[in-house]
Protein backbone atom coordinates (compact mmCIF):
# COMPACT_ATOMS: atom_id res chain seq x y z
CA UNK A 1 0.00 0.00 0.00
CA UNK A 2 1.66 3.43 -0.97
CA UNK A 3 2.67 5.37 2.19
CA UNK A 4 1.48 8.46 0.31
CA UNK A 5 -1.57 10.39 1.08
CA UNK A 6 -4.19 10.08 -0.84
CA UNK A 7 -4.51 13.78 -1.24
CA UNK A 8 -0.96 13.80 -2.46
CA UNK A 9 -1.87 11.00 -5.01
CA UNK A 10 -4.81 13.07 -6.00
CA UNK A 11 -2.87 16.34 -6.80
CA UNK A 12 -0.04 14.21 -8.59
CA UNK A 13 -2.80 12.71 -10.89
CA UNK A 14 -3.82 15.99 -11.27
CA UNK A 15 -1.06 17.75 -11.86
CA UNK A 16 -0.32 14.69 -15.10
CA UNK A 17 -3.44 15.20 -16.43
CA UNK A 18 -2.85 19.14 -16.67
CA UNK A 19 0.52 18.07 -18.48
CA UNK A 20 -1.19 15.69 -21.29
CA UNK A 21 -3.94 18.34 -22.35
CA UNK A 22 -1.23 21.69 -22.22
CA UNK A 23 0.94 19.31 -24.49
CA UNK A 24 -2.16 18.44 -26.33
CA UNK A 25 -2.95 21.91 -27.08
CA UNK A 26 0.77 22.51 -27.96
CA UNK A 27 0.52 19.66 -30.89
CA UNK A 28 -3.00 20.80 -32.03
CA UNK A 29 -1.15 24.59 -32.54
CA UNK A 30 1.78 23.06 -33.90
CA UNK A 31 0.00 21.00 -36.23
CA UNK A 32 -2.23 24.39 -37.27
CA UNK A 33 1.09 26.06 -37.43
CA UNK A 34 2.47 23.79 -39.76
CA UNK A 35 -0.22 24.48 -42.44
CA UNK A 36 0.10 28.28 -41.60
CA UNK A 37 3.51 27.81 -42.37
CA UNK A 38 3.58 26.19 -45.07
CA UNK A 39 0.67 28.46 -46.88
CA UNK A 40 2.76 31.20 -46.02
CA UNK A 41 6.00 30.76 -47.91
CA UNK A 42 4.28 29.05 -50.92
CA UNK A 43 2.16 31.85 -51.29
CA UNK A 44 4.40 35.05 -50.38
CA UNK A 45 6.99 32.76 -53.04
CA UNK A 46 4.31 34.22 -55.61
CA UNK A 47 3.76 37.51 -54.19
CA UNK A 48 7.29 38.25 -54.49
CA UNK A 49 8.16 36.39 -57.67
CA UNK A 50 5.12 38.99 -58.86
CA UNK A 51 7.34 41.91 -57.74
CA UNK A 52 5.26 42.46 -54.38
CA UNK A 53 6.49 43.03 -51.26
CA UNK A 54 7.16 39.89 -49.02
CA UNK A 55 7.86 39.15 -45.22
CA UNK A 56 7.26 35.31 -45.54
CA UNK A 57 5.90 35.93 -41.48
CA UNK A 58 2.57 34.14 -41.12
CA UNK A 59 0.08 34.49 -38.03
CA UNK A 60 0.92 31.70 -36.01
CA UNK A 61 -1.59 30.18 -32.63
CA UNK A 62 2.69 29.48 -30.87
CA UNK A 63 4.90 32.43 -30.22
CA UNK A 64 6.65 32.65 -33.91
CA UNK A 65 9.80 32.14 -32.61
CA UNK A 66 8.60 28.97 -30.92
CA UNK A 67 6.76 27.11 -34.09
CA UNK A 68 9.65 28.59 -36.37
CA UNK A 69 12.23 26.91 -34.32
CA UNK A 70 10.14 23.77 -33.81
CA UNK A 71 9.54 23.12 -37.37
CA UNK A 72 12.94 24.21 -38.52
CA UNK A 73 11.54 26.51 -41.05
CA UNK A 74 14.46 29.28 -39.70
CA UNK A 75 16.58 28.77 -42.71
CA UNK A 76 14.35 28.89 -45.20
CA UNK A 77 12.91 32.20 -44.07
CA UNK A 78 16.66 33.70 -43.80
CA UNK A 79 17.74 32.43 -47.08
CA UNK A 80 14.48 34.21 -48.33
CA UNK A 81 15.50 37.31 -46.59
CA UNK A 82 18.78 37.60 -47.60
CA UNK A 83 17.61 36.69 -51.44
CA UNK A 84 15.10 39.98 -51.01
CA UNK A 85 17.28 42.01 -49.42
CA UNK A 86 19.99 41.73 -52.29
CA UNK A 87 17.31 42.34 -54.71
CA UNK A 88 16.17 45.30 -52.68
CA UNK A 89 19.97 46.99 -52.66
CA UNK A 90 19.12 47.32 -55.98
CA UNK A 91 22.72 45.75 -57.22
CA UNK A 92 22.97 46.56 -60.86
CA UNK A 93 22.10 50.45 -59.94
CA UNK A 94 25.47 52.78 -60.14
CA UNK A 95 26.40 54.09 -56.27
CA UNK A 96 25.06 57.57 -56.32
CA UNK A 97 24.32 58.50 -53.16
CA UNK A 98 25.61 57.82 -49.18
CA UNK A 99 22.77 55.55 -48.86
CA UNK A 100 23.28 53.52 -52.11
CA UNK A 101 26.41 52.62 -50.27
CA UNK A 102 25.26 51.52 -47.02
CA UNK A 103 22.41 49.43 -48.73
CA UNK A 104 24.41 47.41 -50.70
CA UNK A 105 26.83 47.41 -47.80
CA UNK A 106 24.08 45.85 -45.58
CA UNK A 107 22.65 43.50 -48.38
CA UNK A 108 26.25 41.90 -48.64
CA UNK A 109 27.28 41.80 -45.18
CA UNK A 110 23.63 39.62 -44.94
CA UNK A 111 24.52 37.27 -47.77
CA UNK A 112 28.35 36.71 -46.27
CA UNK A 113 26.96 36.12 -42.82
CA UNK A 114 24.05 33.61 -43.75
CA UNK A 115 26.29 32.00 -46.44
CA UNK A 116 28.71 30.92 -43.80
CA UNK A 117 26.73 29.24 -41.42
CA UNK A 118 24.10 27.99 -44.14
CA UNK A 119 24.05 23.61 -44.48
CA UNK A 120 22.31 23.37 -47.39
CA UNK A 121 25.32 23.25 -50.05
CA UNK A 122 22.64 24.18 -52.94
CA UNK A 123 21.55 27.65 -50.96
CA UNK A 124 25.18 28.09 -49.82
CA UNK A 125 26.46 28.28 -53.25
CA UNK A 126 23.50 30.51 -54.31
CA UNK A 127 24.37 32.91 -51.72
CA UNK A 128 28.21 32.45 -52.28
CA UNK A 129 27.25 33.65 -56.37
CA UNK A 130 24.87 36.48 -54.79
CA UNK A 131 28.16 37.77 -52.87
CA UNK A 132 30.44 37.32 -56.11
CA UNK A 133 27.43 39.92 -57.94
CA UNK A 134 28.45 42.00 -55.11
CA UNK A 135 31.78 42.02 -55.62
CA UNK A 136 31.69 42.76 -59.50
CA UNK A 137 29.52 45.63 -59.13
CA UNK A 138 31.94 46.74 -56.67
CA UNK A 139 35.21 46.30 -59.34
CA UNK A 140 32.55 48.47 -61.86
CA UNK A 141 32.21 51.34 -59.06
CA UNK A 142 35.99 50.87 -58.45
CA UNK A 143 38.19 51.60 -60.69
CA UNK A 144 41.82 52.00 -59.57
CA UNK A 145 40.59 48.50 -57.25
CA UNK A 146 38.88 46.90 -60.37
CA UNK A 147 41.38 43.76 -60.44
CA UNK A 148 40.90 43.52 -56.88
CA UNK A 149 37.12 42.62 -56.71
CA UNK A 150 36.96 40.92 -59.53
CA UNK A 151 39.92 38.39 -58.07
CA UNK A 152 37.52 38.15 -54.98
CA UNK A 153 34.12 37.63 -57.33
CA UNK A 154 36.67 34.81 -59.12
CA UNK A 155 37.37 33.27 -55.79
CA UNK A 156 33.91 33.15 -54.49
CA UNK A 157 32.51 31.82 -57.98
CA UNK A 158 34.59 28.73 -57.85
CA UNK A 159 33.94 28.25 -54.36
CA UNK A 160 29.94 28.45 -55.54
CA UNK A 161 30.71 26.24 -58.21
CA UNK A 162 32.76 23.27 -55.78
CA UNK A 163 29.46 23.36 -53.86
CA UNK A 164 27.25 23.03 -56.25
CA UNK A 165 28.25 22.04 -59.94
CA UNK A 166 24.91 22.73 -61.65
CA UNK A 167 24.97 26.26 -60.81
CA UNK A 168 24.49 27.69 -63.76
CA UNK A 169 24.58 31.24 -62.65
CA UNK A 170 27.82 30.77 -60.77
CA UNK A 171 29.25 29.11 -64.19
CA UNK A 172 28.23 32.13 -66.19
CA UNK A 173 29.24 34.76 -63.60
CA UNK A 174 33.02 32.95 -63.16
CA UNK A 175 32.99 32.98 -67.17
CA UNK A 176 32.18 36.57 -67.12
CA UNK A 177 34.94 37.41 -64.25
CA UNK A 178 37.85 35.67 -65.85
CA UNK A 179 37.16 37.25 -69.07
CA UNK A 180 37.09 40.79 -67.22
CA UNK A 181 40.56 40.20 -65.04
CA UNK A 182 41.89 39.01 -68.94
CA UNK A 183 41.11 41.88 -70.27
CA UNK A 184 41.71 44.22 -67.71
CA UNK A 185 45.18 42.26 -67.77
CA UNK A 186 45.75 43.50 -71.41
CA UNK A 187 44.45 46.92 -70.28
CA UNK A 188 46.92 47.66 -68.05
CA UNK A 189 50.02 46.29 -70.22
CA UNK A 190 49.06 48.47 -73.36
CA UNK A 191 49.70 52.53 -73.30
CA UNK A 192 46.86 53.76 -71.15
CA UNK A 193 44.04 52.13 -69.97
CA UNK A 194 41.97 51.05 -72.83
CA UNK A 195 39.47 48.77 -70.36
CA UNK A 196 36.07 48.78 -71.41
CA UNK A 197 33.10 49.32 -68.48
CA UNK A 198 32.06 46.32 -66.56
CA UNK A 199 29.38 45.21 -67.80
CA UNK A 200 26.33 44.36 -65.25
CA UNK A 201 27.48 40.70 -63.31
CA UNK A 202 25.97 37.89 -65.87
CA UNK A 203 25.85 40.26 -68.91
CA UNK A 204 27.50 38.31 -72.20
CA UNK A 205 28.71 34.82 -71.62
CA UNK A 206 29.24 31.98 -74.14
CA UNK A 207 27.75 29.37 -71.18
CA UNK A 208 23.64 28.96 -71.50
CA UNK A 209 21.85 30.49 -68.60
CA UNK A 210 22.01 33.88 -66.79
CA UNK A 211 24.24 35.17 -64.22
CA UNK A 212 22.84 37.59 -61.44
Amino acid sequence: MSSRPAWVRAVGGGVAVVALVVVAVVLVALAADVLRWDRELRETDIAYAAGTSSSWTPDTLLPRGVSEGLLGVGDDVDFRDAVARFWASDPRAPLRVFADVTRRSAAERGVARLAEREQNTKRKSVLITLRSALLLEEARNSPTQRQVFVRRAIEQLERAVRLDPGNEHAIYDLELALKLLRASGEGVQGGGDRRAPLPSPGAGSATSGSGF
